[in-house]
C-alpha cells in the first residue's frame, strides 16, 4: 500500500505539466522506494529486510535514544507501560514517522544530488533497492528498474526534483500511517497535552493498519501528497 501511495505522489506534477511524463515516471520510482523507508525502525519491515537488518539496528537505536532524551514524563510512562504489557515496541513509529524526519530526508537527498551525477544515481538506485524484497522472484526487473531510475535521475531530474521525489515519498508514508488506528507522532517535538510523542490520528482511529479499510484513506493520502507537491511548485 505504501509503495502505491508513494509512486503516485508525482502524478499531480505531470498533470499540471510542471514535469514531463518521463520525469514523472523517474520520480515515481524514487518516491515508491523512499515511501518504505520510515519503517526501517521495524524488524520485519520491507526496507529493513532490504538492508539486511543493519538499518533496523541503527534506526531503532537512534529512535530509542531520541525518544528517551526528548520525551516528557508522560511519554516515558507510556513507553514503560508498553514494555510491561508487551503490546508493541514503544520506539516503533517514533522519530522515523515525523515531519522532521521527512524534511531531513529531503534535505539529505538534495545535498547528495547537488554534489554530482554519481551521488544522484546512488539516491535513485537506493530507493529502488529498498523494494527488492517485494519482488524476490523477479530480481532482474528490480535491477533493471534501478538502472533506469539512475539514468533518468541523472539526465532528466534536477537536484530539487530528486529531493522532492524522495522526501515526498517518505512523507506520504507518515501521512498514511497517521490515518490508521495507531497514528504517528508526526508533529514531534511539539508538545501536545504534555507529550512530545503524541500520536496524530487523522481519521480518529477508525482504520487498522493492513486492513481493507486502508484503501479509502490511501486514496486520500495520494491526493493530499499530490496537492502538496503542486503547492511546493508554485
Amino acid at each position: 500500500m505504501h509503495v502505491a501511495i508513494g509512486a503516485s505522489t508525482p502524478i499531480g506534477l505531470v498533470a499540471m505539466q510542471h514535469v514531463t511524463v518521463l520525469q514523472g515516471v523517474t520520480m515515481a520510482a524514487i518516491s515508491a522506494g523512499y515511501s518504505l523507508l520510515p519503517d526501517v525502525d521495524c524488524r520485519n519491515a520491507t526496507a529493513n529486510r532490504a538492508l539486511g537488518g543493519t538499518g533496523h539496528r541503527i534506526a531503532h537505536g537512534i529512535c530509542a535514544t531520541v525518544y528517551r532524551a526528548t520525551g516528557t514524563s508522560r511519554d516515558r510512562a507510556f513507553a514503560q507501560y508498553m514494555r510491561v504489557k508487551r503490546f508493541n515496541d514503544p520506539y516503533h513509529r517514533t522519530l522515523t514517522h515525523t515531519v522532521v524526519a521527512s524534511v531531513a530526508v529531503g534535505l539529505a537527498v538534495y545535498a547528495l544530488a547537488f554534489v554530482g551525477l554519481v551521488s544522484t544515481a546512488f539516491v535513485a538506485v537506493f530507493g529502488v533497492f529498498l523494494m527488492w524484497p517485494l519482488h524476490r522472484r523477479s530480481i532482474g526487473l528490480v535491477v533493471l528498474g534501478a538502472a533506469v531510475a539512475a539514468v533518468g535521475s541523472v539526465f532528466l531530474l534536477t537536484p530539487w526534483l530528486v529531493a522532492l521525489a524522495a522526501g515526498g515519498g517518505y512523507f506520504s508514508h507518515v501521512v498514511a500511517d497517521a490515518c490508521t488506528k495507531g497514528g504517528v507522532p508526526a508533529l514531534w517535538p511539539v508538545s501536545i497535552q504534555g507529550k512530545r510523542w503524541w500520536n496524530i490520528r487523522l481519521l480518529g482511529g477508525m482504520v487498522t493498519s493492513g486492513s481493507e479499510a486502508e484503501k479509502g484513506p490511501a486514496l486520500g493520502v495520494s491526493v493530499a501528497a499530490n496537492a502538496l507537491l503542486l503547492f511546493l511548485q508554485f
